[in-house]
């Protein structure tokens, strides 16, 4: 195909009338060296040598102008960037001037530069601006104009792992255009698809420099998005869509922010809900699936498993290490988790029942179990177990994308997964308290004390937690501000009426009470029980005689339907009678939580391996071979639960209302009298 391509360049000659130059069409590997000795090629491949050859020296030494293309989107990349990421001898890589600083904290994201489409962007930008010619190649830097264009996935927009990569291309661009192409969010309909085989959002960037740039004044951000609708309609959008046109919002110009439209005046004088935190973090990530499961014995079951297996290959594969992974049989460790057994010899010499498994914040209402071993955990955060107790409480909602429907944030008291908000995209968890005693406020304490003042009587950290449960942890929310919340991020809004604030603790305290099932924020005066919360009495889920969801020696159910027609939830040959609809269809994010909860307990519990990567550990088959009694109870809790958070929505959907219409305190305001001030780092601690 090389050859043909070149051959058929050839051919043409100087073009039509001989007034044409031939054109320098080349095939090479645009991330290679450009640096390379040129390997010799036989007689037949010679043209190709040519081509890379003469390729590398304009790669070297000619000035590029204008790249435009769609690269290729290829994750989990790492060594296959080429000379963009390994860079020459003594010289530092291109990629790795957009590297994170770790004082950003954002390490745990880093993983996601690792694309064949950010080593294109790299490359890109190295050749066309040049900012960094002389630390990469030592060649001098000189000042260039120019432009690259790429239509690729949109994930670099807004992730956090790509901060780097857009404060550089601020620096060394005058002007960025961004395009979305999908407006209709992830895994849109295939008609609607720019590229029907891509479920990814889809953006046009075009990033300018002009000479004379200056380096320390941020690039224009512009930014608009298509009309969502099919595939069709877009382009012909797209072919009217000038530069210099209408249609464009400005974007921000902090270094780091997100290539997205600047927040609506309302929408930005609301604090950001990390700002109220003196710390947030990633959940668990077990990193291997069979060590979280919906009942204890599949874990133990599990555990002896891989325990007993003699041979050390088929071991390992049971055990599942990852690569690069710190965590493997044969590796020992010096800390445990805070609050269980430690063990500190390899998991390849146990012989002992596992560590007791704990419960887990799995997703959103479900509540699973988890073997909490540091020595199977790829990344545990030990700063959620080291805080963890009986009066924490975790806040988890998505960061780097955006709620689409159902509540904003979810609650739970126990330690969350990573992607406990949804069942995917991660998120952030943001704990009630930084320490077990739950004596120190991971709300900051400057916000308590202004608050305190404004409020005139004294204001507590769960109180703020409450508050800030009724506003967000609800469908409204998402929907009020479904246009705001098209650039991530979650902010909140902060009343300046001291009785609006005292309705929406109380509302709050609820809530809480509610996705924790009765472990935080109990009150039996105030009709919130130390106990699984009901329905009033003749509203809530029942089983009647001849619904009783079959256990051994019936196999598991694989199936799951609710009747509208007559309010019953089918489980398999059982059904559990008064579910309304609104309780069936309950969902965080375009995720069914009663579906979500089912598909970990029915009989088929496996999921579609996507992509390259590896199937699960076989030790993730090992499921119990008949419904279990526990499941029963715990789908009933489940429904209750639901059934009192849908009731709670329309008080939950005025009182925010009310707030919006009354005097808010504002970001600025807040940030103006210091409430936003982080706490004091205490050295030794």
């Amino acid at each position: 195909a090389e050859m043909r391509a070149l051959m058929g360049a050839a051919a043409t000659g100087t073009g039509a009338g001989g007034n044409l130059p031939q054109p320098r069409l080349y095939v090479t590997d645009t991330l290679g060296d450009p640096f390379a000795a040129q390997t010799g090629f036989s007689t037949m491949l010679a043209p190709i040598g040519n081509s890379r050859k003469e390729a590398n020296a304009i790669k070297r030494d000619e000035p590029i102008t204008v790249v435009i293309g769609n690269p290729p989107y290829k994750e989990k990349a790492k060594g296959r960037g080429g000379w963009v990421e390994a860079g020459s001898p003594n010289r530092m890589s291109p990629m790795r001037h957009w590297d994170l600083p770790p004082e950003w904290g954002q390490g745990a994201h880093a993983k996601h530069l690792k694309n064949l489409y950010v080593f294109f962007w790299r490359w890109a930008s190295w050749k066309v601006f040049a900012p960094d010619l002389f630390e990469t190649t030592g060649q001098a830097t000189d000042d260039r104009g120019g432009i690259v264009t790429y239509i690729t996935v949109a994930g670099f927009l807004n992730g956090p792992g790509f901060e780097k990569m857009r404060m550089e291309l601020r620096r060394d661009c005058s002007d960025i255009w961004v395009i979305d192409c999908t407006p209709e969010g992830h895994q849109p309909e295939v008609p609607t698809r720019i590229f029907q085989g891509v479920q990814h959002p889809v953006c046009i960037v075009v990033a300018a420099r002009k000479k004379g740039k200056d380096r320390a004044t941020p690039a224009r951000l512009h930014v608009r998005r298509l009309a969502a609708g099919p595939r069709a309609d877009k382009f012909v959008e797209l072919s009217n869509i000038t530069l210099s046109g209408a249609g464009w919002d400005s974007g921000p110009s902090d270094w780091r922010s997100p290539f997205l439209a600047d927040s609506k005046a309302e929408w930005a004088g609301f604090p950001a809900l990390d700002t109220l935190f003196d710390y947030d973090g990633s959940g668990v990530m077990p990193g291997r699936t069979w060590v979280t499961a919906p009942d204890v014995s599949s874990l133990n079951a599990r555990w002896a498993k891989l325990v007993k297996e003699k041979n050390p290959e088929v071991k390992e594969a049971l055990f599942y290490p990852h690569e690069g992974g710190d965590k493997t049989l044969i590796k020992s460790t010096k800390i445990g988790l805070h609050g269980h057994e430690f063990r500190g010899h390899p998991v390849a010499s146990e012989t002992a029942q596992p560590i007791a498994p704990t419960r887990f914040a799995f997703r959103t209402l479900d509540r699973q179990w988890i073997i909490p071993d540091n020595r199977l955990l790829n990344r545990p955060n030990p700063e959620l177990w080291n805080a963890h107790s009986a009066e924490q409480v975790y806040f988890t909602g998505l960061q780097a994308h955006s709620p689409d429907e159902g509540p904003s944030v979810t609650i739970s008291g126990l330690i969350p997964d990573l992607h406990h908000f949804k069942g995917n995209f991660g998120g952030r968890v943001f704990p009630l308290w930084r320490d077990a005693a739950a004596t120190i406020p991971n709300i900051k304490s400057a916000l308590i004390a202004h608050l305190s003042t404004a409020y005139g009587k004294p204001v507590t950290a769960p109180d703020v937690m409450a508050y800030v449960a009724a506003l967000l942890a609800h469908p409204a929310f998402t929907a009020r501000f479904k246009e705001d919340l098209i650039r991530p991020g979650l902010r909140v809004p902060v009343t300046a009426d001291a009785n609006l604030f005292d309705r929406a603790v109380a509302l709050g305290r609820e809530v809480i009470w509610l996705h924790t099932y009765g472990e935080r924020f109990a009150d039996p005066a105030s009709g919130r029980p130390a106990a699984p919360p009901r329905m009033p009495k003749g509203q809530g889920p029942t089983i009647p005689v001849g619904g009783t969801i079959p256990g051994a020696p019936n196999p598991l159910p694989d199936t799951m339907h609710h009747d509208p027609s007559t309010g019953r939830l089918h489980v398999g040959e059982g059904f559990i009678e008064n579910v309304p609809t609104a309780v069936a269809e309950y969902q965080v994010s375009g995720r069914s939580v009663l579906r979500q909860w089912f598909s970990y307990r029915k009989a088929d519990r496996t999921r579609p391996v996507i992509g390259d990567r590896r199937p699960p550990s076989a030790l993730d088959k090992i499921q119990p071979d008949h419904w279990l009694p526990e499941y029963t109870e715990d789908l009933l809790n489940l429904l209750h639960v639901l059934g009192r958070l849908v009731a709670l929505e329309p008080a939950q959907a005025s009182l925010l209302d009310e707030i919006c219409a009354a005097p808010l305190l504002t970001e600025a305001a807040l940030a103006g009298a210091g409430a936003l001030a982080p706490a004091p780092v205490v050295k030794g601690k």
